[in-house]
């Protein structure tokens, strides 16, 4: 039985080794937004998009770039793709090389976040952490200056309701929420 069991762990890992994996690095423009959004998988994540693809999606993290809040972005950086054959699947990330621009956006500037919704497989996911007397957070990263609406949110997510927050910045790089819906 001992031996089956080696043989099938030595079946894995040489069949998903290392040696499959291919790397080409590709120099790409990148828009990154004025602000993190919530994650499924990272927790938060930029909001990016790639010169001339007219698609925005959401980044993790980019080694090296010092993100401001409240400020866009025009960055160029080092896409990293790995393409592993024995899985069939390839994944992204990001080096940062320099700034082209960089633009503080209005102070009042209002954008919303998803807080808490349903997923498939996964049933309620809360991106908020916290409570209304100790303060609550963003995936335990960005801090929520709720002002009169901490017990709204207190009361959504006991009750397992659908919350998007709109927000506007605040000092040292929290959010200030102006409404929840």
């Amino acid at each position: 039985m001992k031996k089956l069991l080696y043989v099938l762990l030595a079946t894995v890992l040489i069949s998903c080794s290392a040696d499959d994996a291919s790397i080409t690095e590709t120099e790409v423009n990148l828009t990154i937004d004025h602000f993190r959004t919530t994650s499924l998988y990272n927790g938060t994540a930029f909001i990016a998009a790639e010169t001339g693809s007219g698609q925005t999606f959401k980044l993790p993290v980019i080694s090296g770039f010092d993100f401001v809040p409240g400020n866009r972005y025009q960055i160029v950086a080092t896409r990293i793709t790995t393409k592993n054959d024995g899985i069939n699947t390839s994944t992204d990330s990001y080096r940062f090389n320099s700034i082209v621009a960089q633009e503080a956006i209005p102070p009042n500037t209002r954008f919303t976040i998803p807080l808490a919704d349903f997923y498939n497989g996964l049933g309620y996911v809360r991106f908020v952490t916290g409570s209304a007397e100790s303060g609550f957070k963003i995936n335990r990263e960005i801090s929520i200056e709720c002002g009169g609406l901490c017990g709204d949110i207190a009361t959504k997510l006991l009750t397992e309701d659908v919350m998007t927050g709109e927000f506007e910045h605040g000092p040292d790089g929290s959010y200030i929420l102006k409404n929840l819906y």
